[in-house]
């Protein structure tokens, strides 16, 4: 659900330098228009003490933000430097949610399971737990698989 510029806004404040977890499309770019409002008017009233406050004590929040919102998308915060590539990071940030094997929003949940392994697949000599495909060692009881 999307939120709304004041929800918006108080949500980065309140995780200031928090880069761990999610951030939606509508929280960053809410955070991302108050930042440059902000800007604009203290630009537009030169009064340069206030804009360097201001862009100082937004320069954390809004980072924070950046790599919560790629981490939303279902990559790194360390793709913030595509800001190299300006109209690449916009491609980034404008992506939906990505929650198929995004590790960033609840956890990571693996392609293959016991559950979706056909029966042809292999077992462990040592306790019969099902083995599945690129597995070095027995996850139930550690034993290491020798044909590879």
């Amino acid at each position: 659900m999307p939120l709304n510029f004041p929800t918006a806004v108080t949500t980065c404040f309140k995780k200031y330098v928090t880069f761990s977890g999610v951030a939606s499309r509508s929280e960053f770019w809410w955070f991302f228009l108050f930042n440059v409002v902000g800007d604009g008017v203290f630009r537009l009233i030169k009064v340069s003490a206030l804009l360097t406050i201001w862009s100082l004590a937004l320069f954390l929040p809004a980072l924070a933000v950046n790599v919560r919102r790629l981490h939303d998308t279902g990559r790194s915060g360390w793709w913030y430097f595509a800001w190299i590539l300006f109209p690449w990071e916009i491609y980034l940030l404008c992506q939906p949610t990505t929650t198929l094997d995004n590790i960033y929003v609840g956890g990571w949940s693996p392609s293959i399971t016991e559950d979706n392994v056909t029966s042809s697949s292999l077992k462990c000599p040592s306790c019969g737990k099902m083995r599945l495909p690129g597995q070095n060692y027995c996850m139930g009881c550690g034993v290491k698989f020798t044909d590879g």
